[in-house]
């Protein structure tokens, strides 16, 4: 589970709004494993989770099979491959990483709305295997514009630019933000 130090109702205020704002923009974030109805059912999880729950309610709400995609293509040595998709395990990847996303997009801009000019990096739950991109951040302290203009940049909209800085910097990163201490 991760630690969100300022998850109260300003932090949720500010994550509902950047993430309606995402949705009404025609062109939101989703996962490409989603099923159709997968994909609806993420919106509404989502804003349910934004408004009152975290990612463990959120990996509750989307293991459901029928919302995944049974297998997934991914390339390896320019071959293209084929693997099953696990139902927990990608609603466990896509929950913590897209309830921290909105976590580090809301907070950074209540922050930006209390004049504060500054956060931290840091580790919001342990990591299995933390990647070295990640530790890199770790403890650093960044511009909150830098940090709420980083949004998604790495990924989206596709192809999105792989040297952009963003926090979190992809899937299965635990690092999110907090007040400089």
């Amino acid at each position: 589970m991760f630690s969100f130090e300022e998850l109260d109702d300003k932090t949720r205020f500010w994550m509902l709004v950047e993430f309606r704002t995402e949705k009404m923009s025609g062109n939101p974030y989703y996962s490409s494993r989603l099923t159709p109805e997968g994909i609806e059912a993420f919106f509404q999880e989502m804003e349910k989770a934004l408004q009152t729950g975290d990612e463990e309610t959120l990996i509750n709400a989307l293991v459901h099979p029928g919302y995944w995609k049974q297998v997934e293509t991914y390339y390896r040595g320019g071959r293209a491959n084929q693997r099953r998709i696990n139902p927990v395990e990608a609603a466990k990847q896509l929950s913590c990483t897209e309830f921290n996303t909105w976590y580090v997009r809301g907070f950074a801009r209540r922050l930006i709305e209390e004049g504060e000019t500054q956060c931290q990096v840091h580790r919001a739950a342990p990591a299995w295997q933390p990647r070295a991109e990640c530790l890199s951040h770790e403890g650093m302290i960044y511009e909150v514009r830098l940090i709420y203009d980083g949004h998604r940049a790495r990924y989206w909209p596709p192809p999105g630019n792989t040297g952009a800085f963003s926090i979190p910097v992809g899937p299965n990163c635990h690092h999110t933000i907090r007040r400089v201490r």
